[in-house]
């Protein structure tokens, strides 16, 4: 029971939220940006509610919905989008499995092992936010180790594929390794059974349940398959009597051998040994090669991309940032164009140097008429070719031709490619034979649904977006609540919608509910629990602190006299004083959420704050303008502290925040990092402790 408990705890669940929100930015990540603020906006109180349904036995897994991406040889990947509850439990399922698996895998990292390697819970605190170190040093040091092998006389190179393999995954062979070989407790393993064996279905289509298949997409799975295919490494480390070198990233094995005979012995061993496990080899990727230039076979040649990635990000004169020079773009641009042409020096269809190309090179004709020409031998690319397209020709005539023709395509084999277009071209002319074509039935091709609520949106077809129905699909439900909320500028129909997303089952859409309530300050005055409303909600709104000021105060920023200053005798106005508690909640909730709404709504506090100073003190406005009277430093001589941080912030939020759109030299303006805000915070509290420490004598104030 040690590790359910672990498993359990709210340091756990914290940790397994920083990951997911610390993962790297993939076209998976994208969709959950939404789900990382809105839950996140809650994030204890969220955290201590699934805990508690897990221990009452309430949470139930859901299933998932797929999304079909398409590889080159015209079959598909499926990503299964969990929803984000069930994604965060898995997380801190797989936290604990790592931190108990960690020392018996640990040796062979680097030697045997060189993909996703883990960082355990008790690293430091910059390095375990991330679950896995950085994969590019990974990647240099498999291929380094790859080429002393072959330094050292192994010249026979065999690379073992297995099919499908995250889907043939056995789950019971899983938690049978994970038992065995980890000592992962069986109430973790029920589990972790439950949710994958739920998992494995589609909510968006008739299927069977399945024991076999891990998500792809999800953070978490690529460990649980390294420690699946651990099974395997330490089975082939055991033949003896055989010179060879075996190495793996990730399921890419590499089997080094001196000789045919010995190559051909490490197969057919690796092929028994992995069908003892449920996978199946792909034959027609298996092959041997005996090698003479380990650096073209591994294409390793001198490809520089990391100083063109430096060369891209610097801000140097004559060169913007997020460009390359003519000179190394014209190089980069060559070779790019050379990876279409079967009979150039460079390796035909070259996908690393495709995919690093579509986001370094800047603005080229030629570039533009190959990838148009040549989309379908990069299908797997389509997103960096789309990314291309709206960074250097949003407004082409060829390239809008291009992906009106794919759109309009009523036998189009990868619906996924309709999706992207919407994603990244959401401004493209509203086609009423199209719209037809995706909104209606329930069908596998979701997201091109979840993608054209935006391309509705851009096209003002706000009638069409307020019937729209979500099919059940929780992504989609959450993309028409976000722009019905924005359509309407009527501030009572916003309350009342986003009031009424408090009493959906879906416990996420409640929360969005509330997470949109939250973006004005009138819209939740008045704000209570009642029995309709979801379970999210009532154990958010019954267990927040009464005075989020006191509670803020005294145990997070550690100012023990909160009271010297926000009681109830300075702050006689029940109004007034639930106007600052609101604009106050709205600033700690959205500090690691929106820095931008986080400090307007900073800025508001402390205009209420300056405004009871003024009053309290009998000091006179300038004028009815808080930034002027700040300027003009009227509290100065009194509160030093504030009077010079406030105006910093209050500087801040004319010029970072969506406030404005300019800055004050005409530029449009920048919104404010979440360092900046934490830096800015950082002078709010000793603003606050000036504050609270003055002697606000109540005899000689005005109140």
């Amino acid at each position: 029971m040690i590790q359910f408990q672990a498993f359990l705890s709210i340091d756990n669940f914290q940790l397994a939220y920083s990951r997911l929100k610390t993962a790297s930015k993939t076209f998976y990540k994208t969709i959950y940006y939404d789900d990382l603020r809105i839950f996140g906006y809650f994030l204890d109180e969220n955290i201590e509610n699934i805990i508690n349904h897990i221990k009452r036995g309430i949470y139930r897994p859901e299933k998932c919905h797929k999304i079909f991406i398409p590889k080159k040889d015209n079959l598909v990947r499926p990503l299964s989008m969990l929803n984000f509850i069930d994604l965060l439990v898995y997380q801190a399922i797989v936290n604990i499995i790592a931190d108990n698996a960690y020392d018996k895998i640990a040796p062979f990292y680097n030697s045997v092992i060189f993909g996703n390697i883990i960082n355990t819970s008790t690293a430091r605190p910059s390095d375990r936010a991330f679950f896995y170190k950085s994969w590019k040093t990974r990647w240099k040091r498999f291929n380094d180790v790859s080429k002393t092998y072959f330094n050292e006389g192994y010249k026979y190179l065999s690379e073992f594929d297995i099919a499908s393999f995250f889907d043939t995954i056995d789950h019971n062979i899983l938690c049978q390794i994970l038992e065995n070989n980890y000592k992962i407790e069986k109430q973790i393993l029920n589990l972790l059974a439950d949710c994958l064996e739920t998992w494995t279905a589609d909510s968006n289509h008739s299927t069977f349940n399945s024991k076999h298949g891990i998500p792809q997409g999800p953070l978490s799975s690529p460990f649980l398959a390294d420690l699946y295919l651990m099974h395997l490494d330490l089975e082939v480390l055991r033949i003896k009597n055989v010179q060879f070198k075996y190495i793996r990233y990730v399921d890419d094995i590499r089997i080094f051998a001196k000789d045919r005979i010995s190559s051909q012995k490490i197969i057919a061993a690796l092929d028994l040994f992995s069908r003892d496990l449920g996978l199946i080899p792909q034959g027609s990727k298996v092959l041997i090669k005996e090698i003479t230039d380990i650096d073209k076979e591994l294409n390793l040649q001198n490809n520089k991309f990391s100083s063109i990635s430096k060369e891209f990000y610097e801000l140097t004169i004559g060169k913007e940032a997020g460009k390359l020079k003519s000179k190394t773009h014209k190089k980069l641009r060559d070779r790019f164009l050379n990876c279409f042409n079967e009979n150039s020096s460079e390796i035909y269809l070259d996908k690393s140097l495709i995919s690093f190309s579509l986001y370094k090179l800047n603005q080229d004709n030629e570039v533009k008429i190959t990838l148009i020409k040549n989309y379908v031998f990069i299908l797997t690319h389509f997103d960096g070719v789309l990314f291309y397209f709206k960074k250097h020709f949003a407004l082409d005539k060829d390239v809008i031709y291009f992906l009106e023709s794919l759109i309009n395509d009523e036998h189009i084999l990868f619906h996924h490619l309709i999706a992207l277009i919407f994603k990244h071209f959401p401004d493209i002319p509203f086609n009423e034979s199209i719209y037809s074509r995706y909104i209606n039935g329930n069908h596998r091709h979701w997201l091109v649904r979840f993608y054209m609520v935006r391309w509705l949106f851009q096209n003002n077809k706000i009638e069409l977006i307020l019937i729209s129905n979500s099919l059940d699909n929780y992504f989609i439900e959450r993309e028409l609540n976000n722009y019905k909320f924005i359509i309407s500028k009527d501030p009572s129909f916003r309350k009342f919608f986003a009031t009424k997303l408090l009493e959906n089952k879906n416990n996420l859409i409640s929360l969005q509910g509330l997470y949109l309530l939250f973006s004005d300050v009138a819209y939740i005055v008045g704000l209570k629990y009642n029995s309709d409303q979801n379970d999210y909600i009532r154990y958010i709104l019954t267990k927040q602190p009464l005075d989020i000021i006191h509670h803020t105060l005294k145990d997070k920023w550690g100012i023990m006299n909160p009271e010297a200053f926000f009681n109830p005798l300075i702050w006689h106005e029940q109004e007034m004083y639930e106007e600052l508690l609101n604009s106050f909640l709205i600033f700690v909730k959205s500090a690691d959420i929106d820095a931008s709404k986080s400090l307007l709504n900073l800025n508001l506090v402390n205009n209420l704050i300056f405004d009871k100073i003024c009053k309290c003190l009998k000091i006179g406005f300038k004028t009815l303008e808080y930034g002027s009277n700040l300027n003009s430093n009227r509290i100065e001589y009194i509160l030093p502290i504030c009077n010079r941080y406030w105006i910093e912030i209050n500087e801040k939020r004319n010029q970072r925040t969506e406030a404005h759109s300019y800055d004050k030299v005409g530029n449009i303006r920048s919104l404010i990092t979440f360092n900046e805000l934490k830096d800015l915070i950082g002078k709010e509290k000793q603003s606050i402790e000036e504050l609270c420490n003055f002697n606000w004598n109540i005899k000689n104030i005005i109140i």
